[in-house]
């Protein structure tokens, strides 16, 4: 398949509704991308690092992911997740927060997790990584006031993506629950929108999105039989948001055409 070729053609399309960076790896080799290093306002990207550090660091026995955490019942952060209606709920483990977070991209469960960790023991831990150039982690989530801004990079956010799935490989008791909340996400209308309601039981696809005003992402692996996908979609500057989303279906619909161009 003609990556450069497939994607000119959304490009003459969708362009001019958004500005785009784009990342696409099969697991082995580079198939794709535009703008891999630029960074952009990363809105719930940015939940992907600090899911792998609870992960690497339970797996290295330095968490108990069972531990509680008291979550007060005012002043919790709202936009998206269910912590800032469920307030008759204040004990939660670090686990459920992990997965509040991927699932249903909670911001409360997020900005507990950065506070039980400490904000800039997961900065240090950012810089010792391959990818840290390409994620900053400078604030909690709904925090405009602070006036800074977190971001990723196309490449980036790929990145991070595939270690957190290599993790669970490598460690195979651990592998169901990494990628729980991924396969259970509850916001598919990006890259998997096109094909989360079709009969295709052996395609897996495992994604987390970014939204806040002007900004849509997605960053997804697509499984199916023995051959993988990766892609991140950002955009920034969007001009209408139902064009960024059938412009990410369009890569996800590309994604499954290369992953049965086999079959």
């Amino acid at each position: 398949m003609d990556w450069n070729k497939e994607i000119q053609g959304l490009e003459t399309d969708f362009s001019s509704y958004m500005e785009s960076g784009i990342y696409i790896h099969d697991g082995m080799k580079l198939l794709f991308s535009k703008n891999k290093e630029e960074l952009f306002p990363s809105a719930s990207i940015i939940k992907l690092p600090i899911y792998l550090y609870y992960y690497e660091q339970a797996i290295q026995g330095k968490f108990n992911l069972m531990d509680r955490v008291n979550v007060s019942n005012k002043g919790r952060a709202n936009g998206s997740g269910v912590m800032h209606v469920l307030t008759s709920i204040e004990d939660w483990s670090v686990e459920e927060l992990l997965q509040l977070m991927i699932a249903v991209s909670d911001n409360e469960a997020t900005n507990q997790l950065i506070s039980y960790a400490g904000l800039e023991n997961l900065q240090a831990w950012i810089k010792e990584k391959t990818w840290n150039e390409e994620m900053a982690l400078r604030r909690y989530l709904m925090d405009y006031e602070s006036g800074l801004v977190n971001e990723v990079t196309p490449q980036g956010a790929v990145s991070v993506l595939k270690e957190i799935m290599e993790l669970g490989r490598n460690y195979p008791l651990w592998k169901n629950q990494i990628e729980k909340p991924f396969l259970l996400q509850q916001f598919r209308t990006g890259l998997p929108g096109y094909l989360d309601e079709r009969e295709i039981p052996i395609l897996e696809m495992l994604n987390k999105t970014g939204e806040d005003n002007e900004i849509r992402h997605d960053v997804a692996l697509f499984r199916y039989n023995d051959r993988v996908v990766y892609i991140a979609a950002l955009n920034k500057n969007v001009k209408e948001e139902a064009k960024a989303i059938e412009w990410m279906q369009e890569l996800g619909k590309l994604a499954f055409k290369f992953l049965t161009n086999a079959d």
